[in-house]
């Protein structure tokens, strides 16, 4: 079963998410910020990390540079999700290394196709 690993520290919005990843066939683990994820991702094998950009403690872009300073998970898909533009992605003149960036509110159809398309489908959906 593939896992997801999702980071926000919006907790009605973690449970929504989960609820429909897990009806997709999914597995979902969760951390309410980045430093928690990167806790979280080092003892779970995620397949896939959807996170905010935005929260206490540590945020989305300190969750990203930790996955990425890790050589297992250098080509891990991130998807972030944000109320801010895209452009909050790039700050002093680095951009973030993301598989897909999502400004809130979205529409859930949009994240499962993107979910899909870095990793397949969950396993309700496979033949």
């Amino acid at each position: 079963m593939k896992t997801i690993l999702l980071v926000d520290d919006e907790y009605a919005l973690v449970e929504s998410l989960t609820d429909l990843l897990q009806d997709e066939g999914y597995r979902v683990v969760s951390a309410t910020n980045g430093k928690d994820g990167l806790e979280r991702l080092q003892k779970e094998k995620a397949d896939l990390v959807v996170s905010d950009l935005m929260m206490p403690i540590a945020g989305g872009r300190e969750l990203v540079k930790g996955i990425r300073g890790f050589p297992d998970f250098r080509s891990l898909p991130v998807v972030i999700m944000s109320a801010a533009t895209k452009d909050a992605l790039t700050q002093d003149g680095s951009t973030l290394e993301v598989s897909a960036f999502l400004r809130k509110p979205f529409q859930l159809e949009k994240l499962l196709e993107i979910i899909i398309q870095l990793i397949g489908k969950g396993e309700k959906g496979e033949p």
